[in-house]
């Protein structure tokens, strides 16, 4: 049976970092968080590196990354049609067709032409084991959540199959996994090498964790100050407040937005 993607009434449209995004997505089902946003701000590239956004949505990290950080090779894989054509549609109404690409793919079973091809991975996955917690009775937000088509192991994979030699992965993920997925990571000749733990707000735990390694990479970690997202209720943090903004720099430090 075929599968159409959502038409206009199915989807609705946001504007993003000071007006420089503009996305559409579907009303129901899956739909981008500020996961997404810190993933975008958090991968750490040259301008020419090939990026791999493995699980793309509707496009959000990949649009992001060319349109905010001055990405110009960025390819998006979707395993979801619906989602796939609508990030299709995202990169077209952002002229964003030079610099970004989104293929329909399973990260499981990727073709040869992937293989150590990219120099960056990049990553948004589903953060919940299969019968951890309730299931979405959405497809769509059920597989975004849970590992259904993903597990932490096959991201790994995937990671290691399509980098080149030292290539980088950044991913964000929960820190109440850690261990699987160094275990994970190092299973695949990663190493960790940055590690930011994010806190709703200060003094309070974490509730996710940015990550980035590297095939073949240092032993040496850096664990960097907690990211805060909320400085009072309903307002965020500088580092946030300037991303929204559209003015933020990355979340490593080092400055390369255009």
């Amino acid at each position: 049976m075929e599968v159409k993607a959502p038409q206009p009434e199915a989807a609705d449209k946001c504007e993003l970092f000071g007006g420089r995004l503009v996305l559409a997505q579907p009303r129901e089902g899956y739909r981008f968080s500020l996961d997404s946003i810190l993933l975008a701000w958090w991968a750490d590239f040259e301008p020419d590196d090939r990026v791999l956004d493995a699980g793309c949505g509707v496009g959000v990290v990949c649009l992001a990354l060319a349109r905010c950080r001055g990405a110009r090779d960025v390819t998006g894989v979707e395993l979801q049609p619906d989602l796939a054509a609508l990030a299709r549609a995202n990169v077209v109404a952002n002229e964003a067709s030079a610099w970004v690409s989104v293929v329909e793919a399973d990260l499981r079973q990727l073709p040869p032409m992937f293989g150590n091809r990219f120099d960056v991975v990049c990553a948004n996955p589903p953060f919940y084991e299969e019968g951890a917690g309730r299931l979405n009775p959405s497809a769509g937000k059920a597989a975004a959540r849970h590992e259904l088509t993903l597990t932490v192991d096959e991201l790994a994979l995937a990671a290691a199959f399509t980098l080149k030699k030292r290539g980088r992965f950044y991913f964000v993920h929960q820190p109440r996994r850690l261990a699987e997925i160094f275990s994970a990571l190092g299973d695949q000749g990663f190493n960790v090498e940055r590690l930011r733990f994010v806190q709703p707000r200060a003094g309070e735990a974490a509730n996710l964790v940015l990550v980035g390694a590297r095939l073949g990479g240092a032993r040496e970690m850096v664990v960097m100050r907690p990211l805060v997202i909320y400085d009072a209720p309903d307002e965020y943090g500088a580092e946030v407040a300037a991303i929204y903004g559209g003015r933020g720099g990355p979340l490593y430090g080092r400055r390369t937005e255009v």
